[in-house]
């Protein structure tokens, strides 16, 4: 029984330790260098969340992310006519948005190097809830409205740079990423690039 015992603990440290080689977790968060709507963007320019890399032989990968996005848009117009305000209007809308990546990754050097090189190339979705402020300014007194909705799940094309720097179990992944979105009814822009960078166990 000591024996059997024995053999299955050193079956369970091997199988853990390949599975430590082979999975790896961490974080992301960075900056977007694009505007998030077509309108007047007032969204919060940094991105954050974690990630989950797969490696496969032959210096292949796959990573799974989830991003998570404050954002924001606002605009008004009025009409005045004989200096009388006879219309106008403001809106302002908030938004938590979450985004999906799904990348396959290949590492230019060997799993052994201190420093690879990668490119990747995939699919990202998104979604998120929307709570929108509408100022009715012809009326008196000004009418509010408020609303809550979300987003449509958009689908985007994907692609990143980036280098892989092992520094001993922790591993630092400075990337570019460039999403183009597909259609969206919510304003949201179609184009997105961002500076990222991870950090991995």
């Amino acid at each position: 029984m000591r024996k059997l015992s024995l053999i299955f603990a050193v079956v369970l440290s091997a199988a853990s330790a390949a599975s430590a080689q082979l999975v790896s977790v961490g974080a992301l968060g960075g900056f977007r260098m694009t505007d998030v709507f077509d309108y007047t963007d007032e969204s919060r320019i940094y991105d954050v969340g974690g990630s989950v890399e797969f490696r496969l032989p032959a210096g292949f990968a796959v990573e799974a992310d989830a991003l998570y996005q404050r954002i924001g848009y606002a605009y008004g117009f009025t009409s005045v006519d004989n200096g009388i305000l006879t219309a106008g209007n403001a809106f302002r809308e908030r938004a938590n948005l979450w985004e999906f990546p799904l990348l396959g990754k290949y590492y230019f050097r060997s799993s052994d190097a201190a420093w690879r090189p990668f490119l990747g190339t995939g699919f990202a979705f998104r979604t998120g809830s929307l709570h929108a402020d509408t100022t009715d300014f012809s009326t008196t007194p000004f009418t509010l409205f408020h609303g809550d909705s979300r987003f449509n799940v958009q689908t985007g094309a994907e692609v990143a740079a980036g280098i892989r720097f092992q520094l001993g179990p922790i591993a630092f992944l400075p990337q570019a990423r460039y999403t183009y979105w597909g259609y969206s009814n919510q304003a949201l822009g179609k184009n997105e690039a961002t500076l990222l960078l991870g950090v991995s166990f």
